[in-house]
């Protein structure tokens, strides 16, 4: 992964309060490890091109590079 791209993805990350980093982590642990490993592979970290905060409903909605999303 380009330096660029880790750096972008990071600082998404930052702009999260500590309590949202930690929801963000359980969540997408709790996600990705049921997945078999060509699966993962769509979800990795470095698929990863947008997290937004969802206040509405008190959750964070996670975009990824093949235009999927979670919430």
């Amino acid at each position: 992964m380009g330096t660029k791209l880790k750096k972008e993805r990071e600082n998404m990350l930052a702009k999260l309060s500590v309590n949202e980093q930690n929801l963000f982590e359980q969540v997408y642990k709790r996600h990705v490890n049921p997945m078999g490993s060509e699966e993962r592979k769509k979800y990795g970290r470095e698929e990863i091109t947008k997290v937004e905060k969802d206040v509405p409903n008190k959750c964070l909605t996670v975009y990824f590079a093949n235009s999927e999303w979670f919430r």
